[in-house]
């Protein structure tokens, strides 16, 4: 069985946290502030009583959130609405140039 890998985001994506990873409830607005790591990100939250840095957030479809490992205090991150269609709209583009480039050849 493959092991699971964390989307990668860039510096700057736009992503939402949540302090419950079971349900991912109330996320509140973060951004990526440093590239990614294998397995975690660092994420600067914008939140009622201001910036509050994340330096090691799993991803929520984590499955080791589900163990026993006192990650959860940490916290998890999911790609903002906006961003996951930043993402789809550029891979349709690269595809687009790839079906076009390709019959003009």
């Amino acid at each position: 069985m493959a092991k699971w890998q964390m989307p990668r985001p860039n510096m700057g994506d736009m992503v939402f946290f949540s302090t419950d990873v079971h349900n991912f409830s109330n996320p509140c607005l973060g951004f990526v502030v440093q590239n990614p790591g294998d397995s975690t990100v660092r994420i600067l939250t914008f939140t009622p009583t201001g910036w509050v840095d994340r330096p090691s957030v799993h991803h929520k479809d984590d499955p080791d959130l589900k163990t026993d490992n006192a990650w959860e205090e940490l916290g998890c991150w999911a790609f903002a609405p906006i961003t996951e269609a930043i993402y789809q709209a550029a891979a349709a583009s690269r595809a687009k140039e790839r079906l076009t480039s390709g019959t003009a050849k």
